[in-house]
């Protein structure tokens, strides 16, 4: 089996079913492993689903009764998976039919680790995020180049993440929402007893694999679309509204909140997971100048502009050094989203309404010239 597609989930099949049918509808039984590590609290739907669909003898189901933090379900998601390389893709995201292809090449160029283009898709629940009112059933995505990708250091990757306060993770290599090949993921097992050495997956994989490779491949041409939906974190993400004490994060690591960094306000946001995320894992590799580089003031910044709604809720009984200027940061940050709404405004990326699934989001994408 070529690659592996892990797909952690809990309690949320109303996407799941529909975004593994989509996959097998590939037909690609020989090089293509389905994987569903279910950690819901009653699997009956599942056990119906799968048992449906033993024709598929590369899909694989597994389910854990006892509660499982997502670090503990995904990394069982990984162990339970046998492919030469391996994406990891949530309960409400996509690929694309030419991923098999994709893997391919990667293996003919000697790649060890693979990030693409993401265009979104918006399922027909998820009614709004913070740009904009109507977003329900809505797929966009930019038009990108012919054959375009190149290797990226994970170095300067790494650096980029570090200078905007671990609130960022575009420029990352990824198992989430990427393509990593299985011995690489080894090295990290092996390293830290784990795949995702922080309470983040996504970002802890990400800047743990910016510790065991030189390099990786990023191109254009999308092989997963991100999928937001309302029972997702991602699609609470795009809502800002994933705002909560770190002790209420049910879905954590039970040490997340004993090991907190005291230098990251101590809520559970988007950047301040990653953030935390990203020095749990540069300690994991003993990595302790990384962790010195990371750019406090950046993340306090971003944490107001982006989340000034819950700002006062996140800072308290936080102390910021009051000779922190960080009035530059936060204009430059604001532009930033001011240019992003703009983008959106006047249709930078390409819009298509009324999309009722994930497969109908790839048939679109699919189709492109």
């Amino acid at each position: 089996m070529i690659i592996s597609i892990i797909i952690p989930t809990k309690n949320r099949y109303t996407t799941l079913f529909s975004v593994v049918d989509m996959i097998l509808s590939f037909n690609l039984n020989d090089d293509i492993e389905v994987v569903i590590q279910d950690n819901s609290d009653n699997n009956e739907q599942a056990l119906k689903f799968v048992s449906e669909r033993k024709a598929y003898a590369n899909l694989k189901y597994f389910h854990s009764h006892e509660n499982l933090s997502v670090i503990e379900n995904s990394d069982k998601a990984v162990l339970n998976s046998s492919g030469e390389y391996v994406c990891f893709i949530g309960d409400d995201d996509g690929v694309m039919p030419n991923i098999v292809e994709v893997v391919k090449w990667m293996k003919e160029k000697g790649y060890k680790a693979l990030k693409s283009y993401k265009p979104r898709y918006y399922w027909p629940d998820q009614k709004s995020n913070f740009l904009s009112d109507n977003t329900s059933g809505v797929l966009r995505y930019a038009e990108w180049k012919k054959q375009s990708f190149k290797v990226v250091k994970t170095s300067i990757a790494l650096n980029k993440t570090l200078n905007k306060g671990g609130a960022v993770l575009r420029n990352l290599p990824c198992l989430y929402h990427g393509i990593v090949k299985r011995e690489t993921l080894n090295k990290i097992y092996k390293k830290t007893e784990t795949f995702f050495p922080g309470p983040s997956p996504d970002m802890a994989n990400a800047v743990a694999l910016t510790q065991v490779l030189d390099s990786f491949v990023y191109t254009d041409y999308p092989v997963v679309i991100s999928g937001k939906s309302t029972k997702s974190t991602g699609g609470a993400g795009v809502l800002h509204q994933h705002v909560a004490r770190i002790e209420e994060v049910k879905h954590l690591p039970s040490d997340t909140s004993v090991n907190w960094d005291n230098r990251i306000p101590k809520y559970w946001t988007g950047p301040t997971i990653w953030a935390e995320s990203v020095i749990k894992a540069l300690e994991a590799f003993q990595n302790y100048k990384a962790v010195e580089s990371l750019n406090f003031e950046y993340l306090y910044a971003f944490l107001k502009v982006f989340h000034k709604k819950h700002s006062e809720e996140i800072f308290k009984n936080f102390k910021i050094n009051k000779s922190l200027n960080l009035y530059f940061l936060m204009t430059k940050i604001f532009l930033y989203r001011l240019q992003v709404f703009i983008k959106n405004r006047i249709g930078v990326e390409k819009q298509f309404n009324n999309i009722k699934d994930m497969n109908s989001a790839v048939d679109i994408i699919s189709s492109v010239k």
